[in-house]
């Protein structure tokens, strides 16, 4: 019964957080900007920008330009991504040019193309000589 109490029940619900699903299936191109989490498990093509999670699924494919906080995929993923963080799962498969700060390929998991380290904008001094 513990699957079903309450304290399961809340802490996943009421966190606030909103999630895009692209079904298996489904076929979407163009440009779309997300402040939700965003899953992919159909086919998604275009410019994404989210503010949050991208999830690709097994099934999911997404090409072209993506940006977003965290990234992690299952499926695959063809053209330019740029994130904070980067996951490549055992079943993943990433192809292109990537900027990330972090990176992880679990064991099984593909990633063929270049690689830039994303660095925090550094802050200007202003130095004056007299």
């Amino acid at each position: 019964m513990a699957i079903f109490g309450k304290s399961n029940y809340a802490t996943t619900n009421n966190s606030g957080s909103e999630t895009t699903v692209i079904s298996s299936g489904a076929r979407i191109e163009g440009k779309f900007y997300f402040a939700s989490m965003l899953h992919v498990d159909g086919e998604l093509v275009g410019t994404i920008h989210s503010q949050s999670i991208v999830v690709i699924g097994k099934r999911g494919v997404l090409k072209g330009e993506l940006k977003a906080d965290k990234i992690v995929v299952n499926g695959y993923f063809e053209g330019e991504l740029e994130a904070n963080s980067l996951e490549i799962l055992s079943g993943g498969i990433v192809d292109g040019n990537i900027v990330i700060q972090e990176l992880s390929v679990e064991n099984g998991g593909k990633f063929n193309g270049s690689s830039k380290i994303k660095e925090e904008p550094k802050l200007i001094e202003n130095n004056q000589e007299e």
